[in-house]
Formats: structure tokens, sequence, C-alpha cells
């Protein structure tokens, strides 16, 4: 039981890693994030996806 405690908290921490590296990233000016998600653009290319700017409204 502990073992599966552990890999849990590991992975928890991995998600958490990979999402500051976004935010801290992209708003320090390191990585560039068109969109805005604070995902940066080459993750999202290596993912498959092709990031684009979001379409501001107009009234």
């Amino acid at each position: 039981m502990n073992e599966v405690v552990i890999v849990v908290l590991a992975i928890v921490a991995l998600v958490a890693a990979v999402i500051i590296y976004g935010v801290v990233s992209t708003t320090m000016g390191y990585e560039e994030d068109v969109n805005e998600n604070y995902i940066p653009d080459r993750l999202e290319r290596m993912l498959g996806k092709d990031p684009q700017k979001k379409n501001e409204k107009k009234p």
C-alpha cells in the first residue's frame, strides 16, 4: 500500500512541476505562448497541437 501512495505522490509532483514550468517560463518570457494558456507553444507542437491566437470578440 505504501508503494501506491509513493507512486501517486510522484505522479502529482511531476504534473505540478510541468504546470509550474509552463507558468514561470511563459511569464518570464523564456517561452512563447501565443494563445496565452500558460502552456508553452513548443510543448503544444510536440503534442501535435497547433497553437493559435485566441479570437477576440468584436461588439
